[in-house]
């Protein structure tokens, strides 16, 4: 399952799409948007990993010219959101859940469990998002199979 944890994770690329925010103002973020950091990753976060939908929490929260720093996902908005949304919508057994979210500055971590179904270890997926002006501009992810068995009793999460 590494690979496939792997594969996704080169797809976090987090892009904006060319699909048009919706009108709660309550999710799109205004002009002259005062957010901070963690408020807009937080804002991000329904969307994209517990709805999956990458092309609305792309078009809502991602800048065009964002910044990827997996070495296996080139920058860019089509080529993230066109292999994201398929993905996610070819594997509806895949889950997210977000344990915990630490912010400072611009910078937001997310510290996540991904699993690709109800028989997968999985993965802890650490997501690093750079902010500015309302908008994730700047991506960093880190992933670690959860092994079978562990030399201590804590738990990746």
């Amino acid at each position: 399952m590494p690979g496939k944890a792997l594969a996704l994770s080169a797809a976090l690329v987090l892009a904006a799409s060319a699909a048009p925010a919706l009108a709660d103002h309550h999710e799109t973020a205004p002009a002259g948007c005062t957010m901070n950091a963690r408020q807009v990753v937080e804002a991000f976060i329904p969307l994209f990993y517990e709805q999956r939908n990458a092309t609305e929490a792309f078009a809502r929260w991602v800048h065009p010219d964002y910044i990827q720093h997996n070495p296996m996902a080139p920058d860019g908005a089509a080529a993230a959101v066109g292999f994201l949304q398929p993905f996610f919508d070819a594997n509806p057994q895949m889950r997210y859940v977000v344990h915990r979210v630490i912010a400072e500055d611009g910078l937001v971590v997310v510290h996540n469990q991904l699993q690709m179904n109800a028989d997968d270890r999985g993965s802890a997926v650490v997501d690093i998002f750079r902010v500015e002006k309302c908008k994730i501009v700047e991506h960093w992810d880190i992933i670690q199979p959860v092994p079978e068995k562990s030399a201590n009793a804590n738990t990746m999460f």
